[in-house]
């Protein structure tokens, strides 16, 4: 892949991410506590699969942009 797709890869894990995070407060706020624990946790692992497999590809093939996406983090706290 080039370094183009996979910066794309990572801010598509990236932005997931958020967009789930997103969810947590308003399930917090509307369900059960078990409920909520069951859905946090089903987040969590929807996050962490997504990374493992975007992320560490993207970086597998372009190791370089590690420190492209920890500066951009950085310096606006998102990697765009």
């Amino acid at each position: 892949m080039d370094i183009d797709l996979a910066r794309l890869m990572v801010r598509t894990a990236f932005e997931n991410g958020a967009r789930l995070q997103e969810l947590l407060p308003l399930l917090m706020q509307q369900c059960s506590p078990d409920d909520y624990r069951r859905h946090a946790h089903q987040i969590a692992e929807a996050i962490d699969k997504t990374n493992v497999s975007l992320i560490s590809s993207a970086l597998a093939e372009h190791p370089q942009l590690e420190a492209e996406i920890e500066t951009s983090i950085g310096a606006t706290g998102r990697y765009r």
